[in-house]
């Protein structure tokens, strides 16, 4: 038994993150619906978009100093 006890120890773990994996897989898999995964190009243009959002500067991220 003591030779076993690492799988029994990491069963658990494993077990829940397989079933959440297929749980988001699923959900996805449904809300896309029929739509079709874009192509190569669409995704890269899609996340060159997500890359330059990045880049910019977030508003009010400017240090004021207050005066008390």
């Amino acid at each position: 038994m003591h030779q076993y006890a690492w799988a029994l120890w990491l069963a658990p773990p494993v077990g829940v993150t397989v079933l959440a994996a297929l749980m988001s897989w699923w959900s996805g898999h449904r809300a896309r619906g029929s739509a079709k995964p874009p192509t190569t190009d669409e995704a890269m243009a899609i996340h060159a978009g997500y890359l330059e959002a990045l880049s910019h500067r977030a508003r009010g991220s400017e240090r004021v100093e207050h005066r008390s």
